[in-house]
């Protein structure tokens, strides 16, 4: 399964560091950060990965899902 949020499309995005070295910026590295998605159980036994933000909306509202 890709990470992807089933409900938003959170996707992990491209950032980088940069380290400052005599005035100038290093960009010297470049990574990956991913959502954090969790398994969420649906009202119909269906379970899917949603990021947190989400789950955290469902359960707060009391949505059906």
């Amino acid at each position: 399964m890709a990470q992807i949020c089933q409900i938003c499309g959170k996707s992990k995005f491209k950032v980088g560091r940069r380290i400052k070295t005599r005035s100038k910026y290093n960009p010297t590295h470049t990574y990956f950060q991913k959502p954090n998605l969790q398994w969420f159980i649906l009202s119909n036994g269906k379970r899917i990965k949603i990021c947190t933000k989400c789950r955290k909306k469902i359960i707060k509202k009391g949505m059906k899902i």
